[in-house]
């Protein structure tokens, strides 16, 4: 059960990963709490195969708003100051609406990236049964997706025990969300990053497609074709951008 603390700091922004139960002792197996009650952001019901921009955008703009989400770094270093935080939340399904998890931001390395909640959503409303669609999170210093970004999607149970990755939207037991006309939902992982003033609000699939959200034209439109490269010695995956064809603009 989540407790919503209010303390002199004013009400709770977000959770620290260091709060959220975990499933089998694994610590990237977090559950967040849901859905986040942010004034911005609302419950969407729409029968459609995808989740809907009226709750995707709210959510990525408020990821910005959050203490240290943007604009959050040292002119003289280029590299993050230390409030500057990564937050990120699960977009889901439940059986009435399409919603989004509370703000997570790690306790241990807050500079560092905000790991998803693997091990799915506890809904006020419907338990953990919600249908997890993807991860959303920010990048405080305006940089482009790493090369993990590209990898993290809802994860599942499989029946030898085992955690695998899925390219559609599912449950962390392993069931996989439809539509009305029984089609499977896809997965998809939202990236909020720019400047307050200049926000850039991107979306890629499992495939590495990468979109970016045009203001003007009120879409989504296709940026280029993206893969991880590969990590190699002491390098992190979270330091080595992706390829991308044709080259990802900055």
């Amino acid at each position: 059960m989540f407790a919503l603390v209010l303390g002199c700091a004013g009400p709770r922004l977000y959770y620290l990963r260091s709060e959220l139960p975990i499933l089998e002792g694994r610590f990237d197996l977090a559950v967040a709490p849901g859905p986040w009650p942010h004034q911005d952001i609302p419950t969407v019901v729409a029968d459609t195969d995808t989740i809907p921009d009226d709750l995707v955008l709210p959510t990525l703009r408020a990821l910005m708003t959050l203490p240290g989400a943007v604009d959050a770094c040292d002119p003289n270093t280029g590299g993050p100051r230390p409030d500057a935080a990564e937050y990120c939340v699960a977009l889901y399904k439940t059986p009435q609406d399409w919603r989004v998890s509370w703000p997570i931001r790690n306790l241990v390395k807050e500079r560092s990236s905000c790991q998803p909640p693997f091990g799915g959503v506890d809904d006020e409303s419907f338990g953990r049964s919600p249908f997890i669609i993807g991860f959303a999170h920010n990048h405080p210093c305006a940089t482009r997706m790493s090369s993990e970004d590209l990898t993290q999607f809802p994860a599942v149970k499989m029946a030898d025990g085992l955690w695998t990755m899925v390219s559609y939207a599912a449950s962390p037991d392993g069931q996989l969300a439809r539509d009305s006309r029984n089609r499977l939902i896809p997965a998809w992982a939202w990236l909020a990053t720019g400047h307050k003033d200049e926000p850039r609000l991107y979306k890629w699939n499992p495939a590495g497609e990468v979109f970016q959200w045009n203001e003007a034209t009120a879409r989504w439109e296709f940026q280029a074709n993206c893969h991880p490269q590969e990590a190699s010695g002491m390098r992190s995956p979270r330091m080595l951008l992706p390829r991308c064809s044709p080259e990802l603009k900055w």
